[in-house]
């Protein structure tokens, strides 16, 4: 599935940019050139002007509906060669039916005996290829319809070797029995497909776009980095999915083998070849590269996996690599066309974008690390920590996104590339928080299957994924393409908030708040976010309400002693993460009242009683917060002996919740405690005010919270790891404590539970006042960077240049050094005058033709370039007519007007191409 969704995801935006590579799709560049900015309404003039529509009807614009009908198109070719493909391979084969070989039927019953012991209802189609020699056999086409294929030399070795036939046969049966004859065959008429119908078209455009860049009858123009970075794309896609397709086949070939062995096949036909020497490293390594590529796995791999087949229930670090790889391509393909129909900013699109990416990730990396956590429980071995496979999983997100050309555009590396460590960390944080929820939920569920908590558990991180693809999409890919944004997001020379301090006194924290709360606005920007933090710390913390297992269910001890027994039938004590978390709170709360205390005494003066004064009340609480918060989710990790993230979490957000009561008590009956009053002096209660006040900064607080308890898990298990010590056994509760603790617990859960989804609800359901978003330091997303500018004065520029403007300067270039050469030749000529006379017409008249053109065409993009546009289409019409006029009355003075004109026509001529060389040199 990973595999088809990316090639039908790929087509839709790769088939539009192989045609505009080819130059078929040049018009929709047109808005660009007229100066309409990316994300832009175009306004009706532009639209309904003769320069936009002469632009669409010389360049051509591909129907809209091309992209999201490739796919399928590809459908439709990919099942006509699925069905093509069984019938291509028996005829090239020159297979047999097995009634012209098996005469006496021996082979046929033998074949129904097998097919019984598997349990296949029906027979496959079984025909001979004669012609192969070697001892194997192969079953294609699909799964309700297979046909098993009998090599020659399998036959001859029937009768000599009876156990090795009937090991082939079993194996082959399996895979019909595992039903992934019909999976393979179908990827792999896709696979062919999508090369035949989009690759070799992307390629064959961009040759195309090279090719007339470079054509030996036009000036040489030079390809932008986009474009190279595009060519790219497609050849890391190809090596992905031909991995992904390796691994694939790889893995249904050791799955058919286990299948064979558990229905009887003997052992020997894996043990016929003889293992492999000992290697040294380098050779090793080698080799283990070059398995990564093979459909078929070696045989020495093979016999392990016969003896142990531990290592298929492990979470291999190839297939997070891929996964990672695949669902940021899929991302970007995706992104790329919703950019080219101008909808980034609906959230439906934004939906659509994210959502696949996130069922992908979480169907097959949760699922796998589910599978992996119970196999391991199960046999009593170490519980899986989830860190490689999240590391994996990060950087295959990570050096796909940097083949792609959305952090990068107009250069090889990212503008901070600090940015795009969050993938990876975003890798890390979701496989370690469904590890320790998976390990959690396994142990504490009472059903007959894991089920029930495994679709729970992979709902919210599909969530939490959804939510974060959607903020990368959004805000992810512009803080990591465009330089100094990441610590300036509102751009040069905003002063913000400093006009409320004139003096400067409290400059520092003013400008630090306004840029650190402008860029953390694009987080709560999105509207999952809130709903993505609060499953994170729920739904693990639900697994304390269940009963937990009787002893007799419970599992102490592993099967293999050298490895130490994990404790699965208890949870730890949830009162260490609440004590944790309300400690944090008590510290909050000190914290609030020591600062009123302080802002009592200091008295703000006047000019700081009013919104700069509130401001800086605001930002000292939201620190106090956050640092009750990180002291909780800290000592949650250092008393935990397990689930560390999740104890982190739970604490980390029930110290938030406490903090802020405590912040939103103190502060709505400002005034009733004297020694704490801090704006006002007479005692009132005024909680709504207080809720205006901090909801702004509230949803910005919840996602630090979150961020803060796994930097602090992580920075505990780091350490932890550092000087590693087998953990002692989790001693169980007492029978007759346990339902007393049960009903305390669920008591606990509850409240914590209410108060989460209470907030999550208010700050959902109830929209800011207005006026408070303008009050708060800094917008939803950061619009207003010099480096957008840059970026989109580049593109306008660039499309104007190329399809227009460059020709229309060509054109005049070529005409006036006609009219320079015009002079030396009429010095050389025996008539001069009749030579003037005979060319000087028509280099006048093409000086007319040009300005006429260029008054149809779009005005120069950059409105400082613009009147020296007006300039040169003005004067170049001028003196055109003023030359003409004096030719026919052989007026000297009046032509000599013309030529002046022309040569101011010439210097605005210069400006322009000076702009242009400037944008193109000093790209962003």
């Amino acid at each position: 599935m990973l595999l088809v969704v990316l090639m039908l995801a790929s087509g839709i935006s790769l088939v539009p940019m192989a045609l505009t590579a080819a130059g078929l799709d040049k018009g929709r560049r047109c808005l660009s050139a007229a100066g309409v900015g990316t994300g832009e309404v175009p306004p009706g003039d532009v639209l309904r002007s003769a320069a936009y529509r002469s632009c669409v009807e010389e360049h051509g614009m591909v129907p809209w509906w091309v992209g999201p009908a490739t796919p399928g198109v590809l459908v439709v070719l990919a099942c006509g060669l699925f069905f093509v493909l069984p019938v291509w391979k028996a005829r090239r084969r020159r297979a047999v039916p097995l009634e012209a070989v098996d005469h006496d039927g021996r082979i046929l019953r033998h074949l129904q005996h097998l097919a019984q012991v598997t349990g296949l209802k029906r027979m496959p189609r079984v025909v001979v290829d004669p012609s192969a020699a070697s001892t194997g056999a192969a079953v294609f086409g699909r799964t309700g319809r297979p046909t098993l294929c009998l090599h020659g030399g399998l036959l001859a070795r029937r009768t000599a070797v009876p156990e090795d036939f009937t090991a082939v046969l079993l194996h082959e049966l399996a895979h019909i029995r595992n039903r992934d004859v019909t999976l393979t065959y179908a990827t792999v008429a896709l696979w062919r497909t999508f090369i035949a119908a989009v690759l070799v078209p992307y390629a064959v455009g961009f040759a195309i776009l090279v090719f007339n860049s470079y054509a030996a009858e036009t000036r040489p123009y030079e390809v932008g980095l986009p474009a190279w970075r595009a060519l790219a794309l497609p050849v890391f896609m190809t090596v992905v999915v031909y991995l992904a397709r390796s691994d694939v086949l790889r893995s249904r070939e050791l799955h058919a083998d286990l299948a064979a062995a558990r229905w009887g096949a003997s052992p020997r036909v894996w043990g016929f070849v003889e293992p492999a020497q000992s290697v040294r490293m380098l050779p090793r390594a080698l080799r283990s590269f070059t398995e990564l590529w093979r459909t078929h796995p070696r045989w020495d791999v093979r016999r392990e996996v016969l003896a142990d087949s531990t290592p298929l229930y492990e979470v291999p670090g190839l297939l997070m690599f891929l996964t990672g790889a695949a669902v940021v391509m899929v991302n970007g393909q995706l992104w790329f066309f919703v950019g080219m129909s101008q909808r980034v900013d609906r959230w439906e699109w934004n939906v659509a974008m994210a959502l696949p990416c996130a069922v992908l990730v979480t169907g097959i990396a949760g699922t796998v690390l589910w599978r992996s956590t119970v196999h391991r429980l199960l046999n009593g071995r170490r519980r899986l920590s989830g860190v490689w496979a999240g590391l994996w999983l990060g950087i295959g997100m990570t050096v796909s996104e940097l083949f792609g050309n959305r952090i990068a555009i107009f250069r090889w590396l990212p503008g901070e590339p600090v940015v795009v460590l969050l993938l990876t960390l975003a890798g890390l944080t979701f496989t370690w928080w469904v590890t320790q929820c998976s390990h959690l939920w396994a142990t504490a569920w009472r059903g007959r299957t894991v089920r029930t908590p495994m679709m729970l558990t992979l709902a919210g991180a599909c969530l939490a994924l959804c939510a974060w693809f959607w903020w990368w999409q959004a805000y992810g890919v512009i803080l990591a393409n465009i330089p100094g944004l990441l610590t300036n997001p509102l751009g040069p020379g905003d002063n913000g908030l400093l006009v409320l301090d004139p003096t400067g006194a409290h400059a520092t924290i003013l400008t630090t708040a306004q840029r650190t709360v402008a860029l953390l606005s694009t987080t709560v920007a999105v509207p999952l976010a809130l709903p993505a933090v609060a499953v994170l710390w729920i739904v693990p913390l639900l697994a304390w309400t269940v009963r937990p297992l009787s002893p007799v269910r419970r599992r102490d001890t592993a099967l293999d002693p050298d490895v130490p027994a994990i404790s699965d039938g208890s949870l730890p004590p949830l009162r260490r993460a609440l004590s944790a978390g309300l400690f944090g709170g008590g510290v909050c709360w000190a914290g609030i009242v020591g600062m009123k205390a302080h802002m009592h005494v200091w008295q703000p003066p006047v000019r700081l009683r009013g919104i700069a004064g509130a401001l800086l009340y605001q930002f000292e609480a939201s620190v106090l917060l956050l640092a009750g918060t990180a002291v909780a989710a800290l000592a949650a990790s250092l008393l935990a002996r397990r689930y560390r993230l999740i104890a982190a979490l739970v604490a980390a957000h029930t110290a938030a919740l406490a903090g802020y009561g405590g912040v939103w008590v103190l502060t709505a009956s400002d005034g009733c405690l004297q020694g704490i009053s801090t704006f006002v002096s007479a005692c009132g209660w005024r909680p709504a005010a207080t809720w205006q006040a901090f909801q702004y900064l509230l949803g910005i607080l919840l996602i630090l919270v979150t961020i803060e308890g796994v930097a602090s898990a992580a920075a505990v298990s780091a350490a932890r790891w550092a000087c590693w010590r087998p953990a002692r056994p989790v001693a169980s509760a007492q029978a007759g404590q346990e339902p007393r603790r049960l009903n305390l617990r669920r008591l606990g859960v509850g409240v914590l539970c209410a108060g989460a989804i209470g907030i999550l609800v208010a700050l959902l359901s109830f929209p800011e006042p207005s006026g408070k978003r303008a009050a708060a330091p800094g917008g939803a997303r950061p619009v207003t960077h010099s480096g957008f500018a840059a970026q989109e004065a580049w593109q306008q520029a660039e499309d104007w240049y190329n399809l227009g403007g460059r020709a229309l300067l060509v054109r005049y270039d070529d005409n006036l050094g006609k009219l320079r050469a015009l002079g030396p030749e009429a010095q050389k000529s025996s008539d001069s005058a009749a030579l003037i006379k005979s060319r000087l017409p028509a280099i006048c008249t093409e000086f007319g033709r040009i300005a006429k053109d260029g008054d149809v065409y779009f005005p120069v993009p950059d409105p400082r370039i613009q009147p020296s546009w007006k300039t040169f289409t003005t004067q170049a019409a001028k003196g055109s007519e003023d030359c003409l006029t004096g030719l026919r009355q052989n007026n000297a003075a009046l032509l000599t007007t013309g030529v002046q004109e022309i040569n101011q026509a010439t210097r605005a001529a210069d400006t322009i191409k000076a702009w242009i060389t400037a944008i193109r040199t000093g790209r962003p």
